[in-house]
């Protein structure tokens, strides 16, 4: 969800860096802000995700250099998260069993055996560099991050 996010500001022509990108991630999983839960001022709250206010306000603040591109942040951000009230946990673990399965539809076995030849480390280093260089929304093919495709890094 939130990959999507990032290349809807950098569709917004917003200047937002892969690493500022990566500093919201890691803010999330530090709990910068925190999930929202029933001891919070609203008593009806999901425990499950953070109140979009408190996420508009670290997103902003990490990926948002210059207040001259406040105007565009906030039209990108109320566009991409137009109605929403609550943004799930990203930093609950995906059970590692149903992203198996997942690759498993999608990828055949001589792509298999070289995502796992590859390794962790390798892999997470190529899904940085493949951000860094992808400059837009990407469907199919086996390179680039986006839906349709059989790269690892996105179906």
């Amino acid at each position: 969800m939130l990959i999507d996010f990032f290349y809807t500001l950098r569709a917004a022509k917003l200047p937002v860096s892969v690493k500022e990108f990566l500093t919201l991630l890691e803010a999330l999983k530090l709990g910068v802000v925190g999930p929202k839960t029933p001891q919070s001022d609203d008593d009806s709250a999901e425990p499950s995700g953070y109140r979009i206010d408190d996420f508009y306000y670290l997103s902003r603040a990490t990926l948002v250099k210059d207040e001259k591109h406040y105007d565009k942040f906030d039209r990108a951000f109320a566009a991409y998260f137009k109605g929403i009230e609550l943004v799930t946990d990203f930093t609950k673990d995906i059970p590692l069993e149903w992203l198996r399965q997942t690759l498993e539809l999608n990828l055949s076995t001589e792509d298999k055996a070289a995502i796992e030849k590859m390794g962790w480390d390798e892999l997470m280093e190529t899904l940085k560099k493949r951000l860094e260089e992808q400059k837009e929304r990407h469907e199919g093919g086996s390179k680039w991050i986006g839906t349709g495709g059989t790269s690892p890094f996105g179906h």
